[in-house]
């Protein structure tokens, strides 16, 4: 795995480096002008399963999952999307008030990690799986008669798809991340494996709530076991501009004289930086960290946990599909936990049958991703077995457990009400 230092990240507040270079957060803290917004609720219920042959079709979708999980989103209200920064919209300063500046979001998209302990069906290491069909969600304001706006979508897989770690000037890990590869002088993401346009006339107009579209790709993409996917795409306006347009649908002084189409992909933030063992990560190129090229960020997008203050997200759902009982989980087989949900103050009990002499630990966790409880057992013989995890100082809610061997691991979900 590649070690990456990663470099200044809006509101930065201590020191990161690439290489030699440094800097601080006097030296490149530039105002966000982020405006936020609840996330409606809408967006964040699960979808419904199918099985159909032995296959399981099921939509992924990590805002939706982990927001029902408890993570806190707002979405960004005025993250407008566009080719360059010669137009303005709206931004908000420190004291709430609102002002025009050039448009600075470009590029965005989303990684795709099955393994997310949010994911209500979660893959094993073990799973290969496909994708046929991807969702994202966006703000549209046609307002030029006559005008077709394209969405340019690429998709990445495995290979694509680079990981590292951000460190700090100590070279202290601090977390993972990864990211995919961009092309400044074309303005689009490299590496894809497909490339496929969605055409945005009058009829996608929809400002007032995010409107969601589900769009196929070019052919079934194969991902392999223990493999990442992406997303990412950019607005192409069907129309010209002219420097200093303003393209802000609700900008009424001075009302602009040329009143662009407008489009506001859904980006979220989570200001409590839940921590997230999978790859589940937004991308996006702001016009920000252009102006820094010592820090070699001209040819990546910037993943959405290299954020000091807060994580970012992408809207992109997921339409997988995978084979059922084709893991290579060999040892361990036939897990069951109960009482599931549990309502009272009784132990957790997680049963399974072993092929082969193993070292066993079970791992629980909350939705936050932090280990609440754990439990081993040493050079456990083959056949059925038992292991208990006392609950009752646990709060209500979704957990995850994980049981592992060695090599194997796997993982499955309980619920408390109490």
């Amino acid at each position: 795995m590649k070690t990456i230092r990663i470099p200044f990240m809006l509101m930065l507040a201590s020191v990161f480096s690439i290489g030699s270079a440094q800097t601080s957060k006097s030296d490149l803290l530039k105002a966000d002008g982020a405006i936020l917004e609840p996330v409606s609720p809408i967006l964040v219920q699960w979808g419904t399963p199918s099985k159909s042959g032995g296959q399981i079709f099921r939509w992924y979708n990590f805002i939706n999952s982990s927001a029902y999980g408890g993570v806190p989103y707002l979405s960004i209200a005025n993250a407008t999307l566009f080719p360059d920064s010669s137009v303005v919209q709206s931004y908000q300063n420190d004291s709430s008030m609102t002002y025009l500046g050039q448009t600075g979001l470009h590029n965005v998209g989303q990684l795709f990690d099955p393994k997310s302990f949010y994911y209500d069906e979660i893959l094993s290491e073990y799973h290969s799986y496909t994708i046929d069909s991807i969702e994202l969600a966006f703000k549209y304001k046609h307002q030029l008669p006559g005008t077709v706006d394209t969405l340019d979508i690429r998709f990445y897989s495995d290979k694509a798809i680079y990981k590292g770690n951000i460190v700090n000037q100590n070279n202290e890990v601090v977390e993972p991340t990864a990211w995919i590869l961009y092309n400044p002088s074309l303005g689009i993401g490299t590496g894809n494996v497909q490339h496929f346009q969605y055409l945005l006339t009058a009829s996608d107009t929809g400002i007032d709530s995010y409107q969601k579209r589900k769009i196929g790709l070019s052919s079934m993409q194969h991902i392999s076991a223990n493999g990442l996917a992406a997303v990412s795409y950019r607005f192409i306006p069907g129309y010209t501009w002219n420097s200093g347009d303003t393209i802000q649908h609700d900008w009424s002084s001075p009302e602009p004289t040329h009143k662009l189409n407008q489009f506001i992909p859904m980006i979220v933030r989570d200001s409590s930086k839940t921590y997230e063992q999978s790859y589940n990560l937004g991308q996006t190129i702001r016009t920000a960290h252009r102006l820094y090229t010592v820090f070699n960020w001209d040819n990546e997008f910037t993943p959405g946990n290299a954020w000091l203050e807060f994580n970012e997200h992408v809207y992109c759902s997921f339409h997988i599909s995978y084979i059922t009982g084709v893991t290579k989980f060999e040892t361990v087989n036939n897990i069951q936990a109960y009482p599931n949900p549990i309502h009272a103050n009784v132990d957790l009990t997680i049963a399974f049958s072993l092929s082969d002499k193993a070292d066993v630990t079970i791992d629980l966790f909350d939705m936050q991703g932090k280990k609440v409880k754990s439990v081993s057992d040493n050079q456990i013989q083959t056949g059925r077995h038992e292991l208990s995890i006392s609950t009752s100082d646990l709060q209500n809610g979704l957990y995850t457990f994980t049981i592992s061997t060695g090599q194997e691991s796997t993982s499955g979900k309980v619920s408390i009400v109490r």
